[in-house]
């Protein structure tokens, strides 16, 4: 009687097993990583070898499809798949198999460039595209170094800026450690310096003298991955600016010296959960950091700084998407110098106001955007020499857009007008995605001024 008791006891859980599709995870293959070690992409698995896992749920299929975005996050890769199936050759062998299959990138670009310096092109358009206003050179990218993930960057430029510069990134010091570290060396020059602001815009000082401010820069970053999510940041840094004589008296940098050395300590903490970082459509990010600045040269002045941005992402039918973004950003020094008054008109910009710039020692900006997604495809190119790079992804987005903003300063100069003012702005615009991580925007903006204008970029909005 206890025999038959048991055999159908076995025979009843392995029928819920099979209903349920409920097994162990027991092989992953990776093919197509030709150089990048197994162990990177592992890494962003959110499913593990010998767990238990129910091969039909929606849970189980989900955090595949969000471990293939991982992977493909890296940037590594121009395509990532990932299929899962049961092994059920022997039944006691009977598992869930996971099949990764990868395009790797081409990973070492010495790259020729042109580029405009201004804040933006429409800025640049307004000083009649002056080809005096850009930079050449050389960047040497080396990505995915020993198949690690490690990066070495070397930047050579000429032209309006002058830069020299070395940045080596090591995401992970081993396989089994969460800890990582970046460090940075920047030397650069210009012949011509934002000097002041006036009438919310920017005003360049030169003299037909060379070097007119000098900036040497270094850090050094450690990172820790505190889950598969998240990270915190610690990242000390060295600031060290020198201004030519000929330069007039201004409070550019402290207490009106013509050289600054800046020292400070930066804790941050993040957490990404989006989809695609070049071009998000589902997840969430947050980042908040606490920076620490000392500025010196005569005497010490101090400051700290507090950073917040969050983002949120959101698929509401197979073509239809919405973006929400907020930033902001306080300084406890109330009277810092020119150099560390930028609030918003540089990397943080409201549509509408790409000429101009609002100074401040607190800010916020906050950016909403409908977005539809009217194509995807993936053009075939057989004329491109590299294998990797024949398959072009192609994708635009039709997106309406408000954005708003706000920045207060205790001493404006009185011709700077969108200072301790509320300002906002709305349009529509078409984002061009190539590659999955290369973006062209053209935007049509209408802003709180009644002004409108039609605007390129080359980078995403949120």
């Amino acid at each position: 009687m206890i025999k038959y008791t048991i055999i159908g006891i076995f025979v009843c859980l392995s029928l819920l097993s099979k209903a349920q599709q409920i097994w162990p995870l027991n092989i992953i293959e990776i093919t197509g990583n030709e150089i990048t070690k197994a162990s990177v992409i592992q890494r962003e698995l959110l499913v593990y070898s010998d767990s238990i896992y129910d091969f039909e749920s929606v849970e189980f299929q989900q955090l595949l499809r969000q471990s293939e975005q991982r992977i493909t996050n890296l940037n590594l890769f121009n395509s990532v798949t990932i299929e899962g199936y049961i092994d059920s050759t022997q039944f006691y062998e009977v598992c869930i198999v996971l099949h990764i299959h990868v395009i790797e990138k081409w990973y070492h670009w010495p790259i020729p460039f042109l580029e405009f310096s201004d804040r933006n092109f429409n800025v640049w358009g307004n000083l009649s595209f002056d080809p005096a206003r850009t930079n050449y050179g050389l960047y040497l990218f080396n990505y995915n170094l020993w198949g690690k993930n490690h990066t070495l960057k070397t930047k050579l430029k000429t032209g309006y800026n002058k830069k020299l510069g070395i940045e080596y990134r090591i995401p992970f010091l081993s396989s089994s450690t969460g800890w990582g570290i970046k460090a940075s060396f920047d030397y650069s020059s210009q012949n011509e310096v934002w000097h002041t602001t006036t009438n919310d815009s920017l005003q360049f000082y030169k003299n037909g003298q060379t070097n007119l401010i000098k900036n040497t820069t270094a850090y050094i970053a450690l990172s820790k991955r505190v889950s598969p999510f998240a990270r915190i940041f610690f990242t000390p840094h060295f600031r060290n600016d020198q201004l030519n004589a000929a330069l007039p008296s201004s409070d550019f940098l402290v207490h009106n010296e013509s050289y600054q050395n800046t020292y400070g300590f930066q804790f941050a903490i993040e957490q990404d959960k989006r989809n695609n970082i070049f071009f998000p459509t589902q997840g969430s990010f947050s980042r908040a950091s606490l920076t620490g600045l000392v500025w010196e040269n005569i005497r010490a002045d101090y400051n700290a700084r507090l950073t917040v941005k969050t983002q949120k992402f959101t698929q509401h039918t197979p073509v239809l998407y919405s973006a929400l973004s907020f930033y902001s950003q306080v300084n406890t020094n109330k009277n810092p110098p020119y150099s560390q008054r930028k609030i918003l008109g540089y990397d943080e910009i409201i549509r509408g106001f790409e000429h101009y710039v609002v100074d401040g020692t607190a800010g916020w900006k906050a950016n909403a955007a409908i977005r539809f997604h009217g194509v995807n495809k993936h053009i075939k190119l057989p004329f491109v020499p590299f294998k990797n790079y024949q398959t072009l992804p192609v994708n635009i987005y039709w997106e309406l857009y408000t954005d708003a903003g706000y920045v207060q300063y205790a001493n404006p100069d009185p011709s700077n007008r969108l200072v301790n003012r509320f300002l906002y702005a709305g349009g529509i615009g078409l984002n061009t995605l190539f590659y999955n991580d290369r973006m062209v925007r053209f935007e049509y903006s209408l802003n709180s001024l009644q002004e409108h204008g039609f605007f390129v970029h080359f980078n995403k909005a949120i």
